[in-house]
């Protein structure tokens, strides 16, 4: 019913994957797969929830960033994946810069509500430390976003034990989310799903809120995923 639809908040889920060489293989392979099945897994959500329409942004990022297929924002039925490809840097500060340009009110150029709104969830997955580094101006220029301090963040650390990544993903979380690590990759594409769905589903039960209002519920969140995962045998789904 048109009245349902305009009652609900939109929720969008950010989604930054690195895409450099070293993700070439199946590491690539399982965040295709994921992010193909997610589609499928949000509309069934939305079409069960009456609070929220999702929406979705996938952020590639090598030598360049982008918003996949140009689109800086998709609602979930019309989200049309197609598959990314390895190759080039990790230019993790260019993703870092579409990104803000994202977490601003419609009026001003980004895809945030300008009245109320549900804060979004974040997602950044790598395998190796970034090609520039630190980053501590464009992780200064995302911070004074308030959408970004509110998002519920995730960072997911794909086959590394790398000090200076895990710092790098600590500082995107910035205490309000998560890192994950995948030290296999078969097992990624179990690992994203879990975090979005999980997430997805307990902040989709959250009406309309103000850019600071969710902590509370994303600490909520953090618990449900590290339950999920936990819960998980063998990773056979």
């Amino acid at each position: 019913m048109i009245a349902d639809r305009i009652a609900k908040q939109q929720l969008n889920v950010i989604i930054l994957v690195d895409t450099s060489k070293s993700m070439q293989g199946e590491r690539i392979s399982q965040v295709n797969k994921a992010l193909r099945d997610i589609r499928k897994h949000l509309v069934d959500m939305q079409n069960e929830n009456a609070n929220v329409n999702f929406a979705i942004t996938v952020i590639p990022f090598s030598n360049d960033a982008c918003f996949l297929n140009g689109d800086r924002s998709t609602e979930i039925e019309q989200f049309n994946f197609k598959d990314l490809k390895g190759g080039g840097w990790s230019n993790l500060h260019l993703a870092y810069g579409k990104l803000s340009e994202l977490l601003i009110k419609e009026s001003k150029g980004g895809i945030m509500p300008d009245f109320g709104g549900i804060a979004p969830i974040i997602l950044l997955m790598t395998d190796g430390h970034p090609t520039k580094y630190p980053l501590s101006k464009e992780m200064a220029e995302l911070k004074k976003l308030p959408w970004f301090n509110a998002a519920l963040k995730y960072g997911i650390a794909i086959m590394l034990n790398d000090e200076r990544t895990h710092n790098v993903l600590d500082e995107f979380v910035s205490g309000n989310g998560d890192v994950i690590d995948c030290y296999d990759a078969s097992l990624l594409k179990n690992i994203i799903q879990i975090i979005v769905l999980t997430a997805s589903k307990v902040k989709s039960s959250t009406t309309a809120m103000g850019a600071y209002a969710p902590i509370a519920k994303n600490v909520q969140v953090v618990q449900q995923v590290k339950a999920a995962i936990a819960e998980v045998e063998d990773w056979e789904w």
